[in-house]
């Protein structure tokens, strides 16, 4: 009897659908087909996850978005499994391993196979018809003992142990030739919530792809449960994944691993903090791998997590994590001392290496941040926002209010009285040229490049109601873009008045103990490279290397105050070169290029990094900017 018959034969729908209680009509259809499929396939090549891909067939993408399901690909199915030691040179027939959210059964399929690989090693046999009746029934016994899948779906749970059976099939055809009356076996696939089960310390693995479900999206029934339960992970914006991650860890035994694929948002995201100190607290983090795209949405990119459940917290901090980028022609793996997480507020800066680590040490243990120096009395610093207004520059008046404001994204609604506005009464304020009847236009700084403004257009600074700020601050001003230029902070400086938008912000020295401390010498160090390497190591990701500049991120720069003679020297050199570039022509680049490496090296002299550390430096901006025959060689 091959596979084709014993579904025939058996009526698989309907006795799995009596196990699990299965009435909708809808799903059993689905099953039904499925089984129909699987009838008029010839050959069943076993190392495909042949009723998972019919069921992404039949079953709607949009449909399990909703669920938040994904399938994995049969590739991180291995990858995940290998990470976490699941395999037949390992003694996993004496080991539990579980998927809390097992869909079809991809997970747990490898497992079974890993595992009647483990038994033929054992009995020293090549094929599966060459097993003893009693091993037979041991293999199928060892099966139900050690591997459980859950899940919410109840059609996924049905075709799980539909998968069990196609692979179990030659041993469980084996045994009924030598005892007819065998019943069909059930596993331990339970159609049910992880969130329902009561939580014991059993496992020794938990693997899987648990549901992509922002808060917003979870069903209200099962955020109610999810908040009512004793988890640490379940506050604030939290995602479903986060929580299987916590449950995962909460049913493995004191040692056993977790491997878990999940949206590369876990790294760095400030709502993933929480889950990340929770791993930090509970777990050796043994590796990252980025993946990227690896499901049918290309939106969402992934990281393979691997961790394991650890009680001692001197083993946790003294862990190496070990960072892989499958898709990256670097392969050699990054490793980081756990308790370096810490330090970084539980961000995984995976992009980070020892170096990077040490240099970002030194830069923070020895000099004040920005925001430390306008604490202080003698110091006064201003450091603020441009106008509240779109980019386009549009506004819209609302006659019950009397006043203007920046044109709203969606909805036409006052935000003082809450009253429908007439898109008629919509106007720019931001105009290419001077108006000749409005004398009340003045400079506006659309864009700049490093050391000068490329652009300027003119604002009408007379709509009651837009916050313009206060118009006097706008003069003797360093500028800097909330985006980064070539990978590196951009900045200028400009005496004139003139106003920008809140695309860039506006630092200035009103007040300073010494002469040397002023706005030239502060814009040397924004645009230097030194800077540049702390921003994108502080607060890059593997993703974006240079995210948007945040003005919290900005009070975070290391400043150096000059105290000795020798370093006010340097100081008034920086001051200088830096008023050399503000009058330079924009097409001599040669001579820009000397004055900005002159300022790098009086600033690497300034902050005491060595000749190593400023190679290391270099090398992080020679790596993001490939010169133009390795551009084009990647064309």
């Amino acid at each position: 009897m091959d596979f084709v018959d014993f579904l025939k034969r058996q009526e698989i729908v309907a006795i799995l659908s009596d196990h699990y209680d299965l009435e909708n009509r809808e799903s059993i259809s689905i099953i039904n087909e499925i089984i129909d499929d699987l009838l008029q396939l010839k050959n069943f090549e076993n190392d495909d996850d042949i009723i998972g891909n019919l069921y992404e067939e039949k079953k709607d993408l949009i449909e399990r978005k909703v669920l938040g399901e994904y399938y994995t690909p049969k590739v991180i199915v291995k990858e995940i499994l290998d990470s976490v030691g699941y395999n037949s040179e390992a003694n996993i027939d004496e080991l539990k391993i579980g998927d809390i959210s097992c869909g079809s059964g991809s997970f747990l399929v490898e497992a079974v196979r890993r595992l009647i690989i483990r038994w033929k090693k054992k009995l020293n046999i090549s094929e599966v018809s060459e097993l003893h009746f009693d091993d037979a029934i041991n293999i199928i016994e060892n099966v139900k003992e050690n591997i459980t899948g859950m899940d919410i779906n109840p059609i996924a749970v049905i075709l799980c142990h539909l998968n069990f059976y196609l692979i179990l099939f030659e041993i469980i055809d084996l045994i009924r030739k030598n005892l007819k009356e065998y019943p069909l076996p059930f596993f331990k696939i339970k159609n049910c919530s992880a969130l329902k089960v009561n939580i014991t310390e059993d496992y020794d693995f938990i693997v899987g792809n648990p549901p992509y479900l922002f808060i917003r999206d979870i069903p209200i029934d099962q955020r109610k449960m999810i908040e009512t339960k004793d988890l640490e992970t379940n506050k604030g914006q939290y995602d479903y994944f986060q929580i299987f991650i916590e449950l995962g860890v909460k049913f493995l035994k004191n040692q056993g691993y977790l491997g878990y694929i999940v949206p590369d948002s876990f790294l760095t995201l400030s709502n993933r903090r929480i889950i990340r100190k929770y791993l930090y607290q509970t777990t050796k983090i043994k590796e990252l791998h980025h993946v990227g795209s690896t499901f049918e949405d290309p939106i969402v990119s992934n990281i393979i997590l691997i961790v394991q459940k650890e009680c001692d917290r001197e083993k946790r901090d003294l862990n190496q994590i070990i960072v892989n980028f499958l898709r990256s022609e670097n392969t050699h793996p990054k490793k980081i001392i756990q308790k370096h997480v810490r330090k970084w507020n539980y961000d995984f800066l995976i992009h980070l290496d020892e170096k990077d680590v040490e240099l970002l040490s030194f830069l923070k243990n020895n000099f004040p941040t920005l925001e430390d120096i306008m604490n202080l009395k003698e110091y006064k610093i201003m450091l603020f926002r441009g106008v509240e207004l779109g980019k386009e520059g549009k506004v819209i008046y609302c006659k019950t209010c009397g006043k203007y404001m920046p044109l709203p994204r969606n909805n036409y609604v006052c935000s003082g009285c809450n009253r429908i506005l007439e898109k008629n009464t919509i106007e720019k304020i931001i105009h290419e040229s001077h108006g000749t009847k409005n004398q009340e236009e003045i400079p506006y700084i659309y864009s700049i490049d490093h050391y000068r403004v490329k652009e300027y257009k003119y604002i009408d600074i007379t709509k009651k109601g837009i916050n313009y700020k206060d118009v006097d601050h706008y003069k003797e001003r360093i500028i800097i873009r909330q985006m980064s230029k070539n990978n590196q902070i951009c900045a200028t400086y400009t005496k004139a008045l003139s106003l920008n938008s809140q695309s860039f912000y506006n630092l200035k020295i009103i007040r300073s103990p010494f002469p040397e401390f002023n706005n030239y010498y502060l814009l040397g160090l924004i645009n230097s490279k030194l800077l540049s390497y702390f921003f994108i190591k502080s607060f890059g990701s593997y993703k974006k290397l240079f995210p948007r500049i945040l003005i919290e991120k900005i009070r975070q720069l290391p400043i150096i105050i000059p105290d000795t003679k020798e370093e006010k020297e340097w100081v008034t050199q920086i001051s200088y070169n830096v008023q050399e570039l503000l009058k330079l022509n924009k097409n001599n680049i040669k001579r820009y290029q000397e004055l900005q490496k002159r300022i790098d090296e009086i600033v690497f002299g300034l902050y005491h990094i060595n000749k190593s550390n400023q190679g290391a430096i270099n090398a992080t901006f020679t790596h993001l900017h490939p010169s133009f025959s390795e551009k084009k060689k990647y064309q």
